[in-house]
């Protein structure tokens, strides 16, 4: 009997010390988004931030904190599968990811809700017995980044109706626009979203502006720290689409002036960080009238201001303004089928228009 038990013993030791541990660090792994290295633990809070491994093997898991979130992962360029981090006791924790065949996989996990308030982690991979990680290819791809708002970061798309309120529940990045669009060139990406954010003016402040729009955080590394600069030599995009204006002019209250000027100084503020990147503005499907008009015009006025110092590499995009046709995400904003809808215009629009790739 004595003999049974070590031999058991010696096994369990063994699946332990044969797990093969993959640290945050490790060159091999494709690392997306605004991520802080703190003692080799990453810190991020932005919707799209991502972790690709490529590995010969068959199960993996990752070590994130608990109670941090919403996920997705995507297997092999399959489709996300959603999941949440909430429901444990608070520390770091072990989720599964997914269980292969044996052979080489590349699994992609992202970050799908906004978490800016509950502080997520990444520990690293744990990947199943005798595993050997991989380089990830990142040839050939583009690197696009998308700044944005609540329509970027794909705030309630899985709501039932328009009736329904914010959740992260519903919420769901990878089926948002950018996501979709990330996915289908293929793209690295960078994402800088927050609900809410504008120009000039957040949602629900006073005419005269905000305190930290997105021009201003736009500088630091994460939405939550101010003391943390952004070190933008780490991505360089081969587009940047912009997508704000919804906050400041959704409700009846702003300045119209100080939002054209502004709108023009965060275009310079781009170029000034990215002196060869495509850069394009695109219009809000949530938006009607007045307010729909003014953004257009503040885009279209953007371009020229552009165009006066010689830069030609500004370009303009048009959603179609929402109708009921597709239905509505929570608080009117757009749905999956919408999302997936305005995905695949801009999907072509930059593959062939700001590419130039064939069609």
């Amino acid at each position: 009997m004595r003999i049974i038990l070590t031999i058991i013993l010696a096994l369990m030791v063994q699946c332990v010390w044969a797990q093969v541990v993959v640290a945050p660090n490790n060159p091999n792994l494709l690392l997306e988004g605004r991520i802080v290295n703190k003692n080799n633990v990453l810190h991020y809070c932005y919707p799209g931030t991502a972790f690709t491994i490529k590995f010969n093997g068959t199960g993996i898991s990752a070590k994130l904190k608990a109670n941090a979130g919403y996920y997705a992962v995507s297997v092999d360029g399959g489709g996300f599968k959603k999941f949440s981090t909430h429901g444990y006791d608070d520390g770091i924790r072990e989720f599964e990811l997914a269980k292969c065949a044996a052979g080489e996989h590349t699994v992609k996990l992202m970050l799908v809700t906004e978490a800016y308030q509950v502080f997520p982690e990444f520990h690293g991979f744990v990947l199943g017995n005798g595993a050997k990680v991989l380089k990830v290819d990142t040839k050939k791809r583009p690197k696009i980044e998308f700044i944005g708002n609540s329509i970027t970061c794909g705030y309630g798309n899985e709501a039932q109706s328009e009736n329904d309120h914010f959740a992260d529940s519903t919420s769901n990045f990878a089926k948002s626009f950018a996501g979709i669009t990330i996915k289908n060139l293929d793209a690295i990406s960078m994402v800088v979203a927050r609900s809410g954010i504008g120009i000039y003016k957040n949602f629900g402040d006073t005419i005269t502006g905000s305190r930290w729009p997105m021009p201003r955080v736009y500088e630091n590394a994460l939405i939550n720290d101010s003391t943390t600069k952004w070190d933008f030599s780490q991505f360089k995009p081969d587009i940047v689409v912009l997508g704000l204006g919804t906050n400041d002019l959704s409700e009846n209250n702003y300045n119209y002036e100080k939002f054209a000027v502004s709108y023009i100084a965060f275009v310079k503020q781009i170029r000034q960080h990215y002196p060869t990147a495509k850069i394009v503005l695109v219009n809000s499907p949530m938006l009607h009238y007045q307010q729909a008009q003014h953004l257009s015009d503040v885009i279209i006025n953007s371009i020229t201001a552009m165009r006066v110092i010689n830069d030609s590499r500004v370009y303009t995009f048009n959603f179609q303004e929402q109708d009921d046709s597709l239905g509505y995400g929570a608080d009117w904003h757009p749905s999956a089928k919408r999302a997936a809808e305005m995905a695949r215009y801009l999907s072509y629009f930059l593959k062939t228009e700001v590419l130039g790739k064939k069609k």
